[in-house]
């Protein structure tokens, strides 16, 4: 009986004792994924818009892309295709602009990244149906991927966004 009572209370003193990891969102801090100042993914705990977030952007005029994020539309969609056919659904989530999006939300994206991965790519057009010509200044694009042995052709539309010299698939 004192033996047990001397190892619960051991226990406890220990659980008390080691300090366990808090993750961001029981502490209530919210991360932040950001553009760096060279087109490079940056997390911080202060809102990309803030003017410590803007402090490391570089001026006007300046190219910021580097190959850390497509400094096109065509090398967007590039790599979107090029993503698609490794069946890379990680690659895919790279090229898309995070911000906003919750956690249990982003989980449910992902899903959708990697079923449009695993099938084939069909085409990348500009929201308008044309492949190539409009795709250089296009607001959206539409990825169809499928097959007739799988189920069927499949569409998917991202919208496109440029910020900070780097081009940016959003939902």
């Amino acid at each position: 009986m004192v033996r047990s009572f001397l190892l619960a209370g051991w226990m406890l003193a220990t659980a008390i004792a080691v300090p366990r990891p808090v993750d961001a969102q029981e502490s209530g801090q919210r991360v932040h994924r950001c553009v760096g100042a060279r087109g490079e993914i940056v997390f911080s705990g202060l809102p990309c818009a803030t003017e410590a977030a803007a402090a490391t952007q570089l001026p006007v005029g300046e190219a910021s892309a580097t190959a850390a994020c497509p400094a096109s539309s065509a090398e967007l969609r590039q790599r979107i295709g090029a993503a698609i056919a490794r069946k890379d659904a990680n690659a895919l989530a790279g090229l898309i602009r995070w911000q906003g999006i919750g956690g249990g939300e982003a989980g449910s994206r992902l899903g959708q990244l990697r079923q449009l991965a695993q099938r084939p790519l069909l085409a990348i057009e500009a929201d308008g149906g044309e492949p190539d010509a409009a795709a250089s200044a296009a607001d959206s694009l539409r990825v169809r991927t499928g097959s007739n042995e799988q189920d069927g052709v499949r569409e998917h539309r991202f919208g496109v966004l440029l910020e900070s010299g780097c081009y940016w698939l959003t939902w």
